[in-house]
């Protein structure tokens, strides 16, 4: 008799200890589908990911390949420009935004800020808006826009008249060149004097029109 109670006292012992061994089991599988769950979402689903939107408007430097490097130099033959007066129209354009369209086939980077030239005989380009660099060149996938903003005219010295200009873009060196020439044609002719300025490129608009629309 005392040897069938031990046994079964073993045997309810046993199956305690299954009992115990089975829900820590579930609670670790379900600990461990919890991370792999997490690892997932926090990872890329696809190449369009790649380029993700920073803060300040213009995409990361990465191309869409997604391994690291940047994507080619935009140059003219990538690029169609155009030009809105943004005092509306029938008034004499005072800030001006410039757009560059990827028309090409190729995803391209755009650095710096537009080398703005006034005229052939122009000795040097338009200065610039210092402050309005956003960190990161801006990377163009085929029909994306940049942006740039240009204060005509600030200091009321002696005006030059003009109906087009002629911009560069820059390298990934500061003050370099990619490609040739870019001709802008204006919305309409523009008195440009010695306080005109331009802002550095990105792919937000409003960012750029901040830095004039207030002078």
């Amino acid at each position: 008799m005392s040897r069938v109670l031990a046994g079964a006292a073993v045997a309810a012992v046993l199956t305690a200890g299954g009992c115990r061994s089975d829900g820590a089991d579930a609670k670790d599988a379900a600990r461990a589908s919890d991370r792999s769950g997490t690892a997932t979402s926090s990872r890329p689903s696809g190449p369009g990911t790649a380029a993700s939107t920073a803060p300040d408007g213009n995409t990361d430097d990465t191309d869409d390949d997604g391994d690291g490097e940047r994507a080619p130099d935009c140059g003219q033959d990538d690029l169609t420009p155009s030009a809105t007066n943004e005092d509306g129209q029938g008034h004499d354009p005072r800030h001006l935004l410039l757009v560059l369209t990827n028309t090409g086939d190729r995803t391209c980077t755009v650095h710096g800020y537009p080398q703005v030239r006034l005229g052939a005989y122009s000795k040097s380009p338009v200065g610039v808006f210092e402050d309005s660099a956003p960190g990161d060149p801006a990377v163009l996938s085929p029909g994306d826009d940049v942006y740039a903003a240009l204060l005509v005219n600030g200091a009321r010295t002696d005006t030059y008249e003009t109906k087009g200009i002629t911009l560069r873009l820059q390298g990934e060196k500061p003050g370099s060149t990619v490609g040739g020439p870019i001709s802008v044609v204006l919305p309409a002719v523009a008195s440009f004097d010695e306080g005109a300025r331009v802002t550095y490129w990105t792919t937000a608009q409003g960012y750029a029109l901040d830095f004039v629309m207030s002078r």
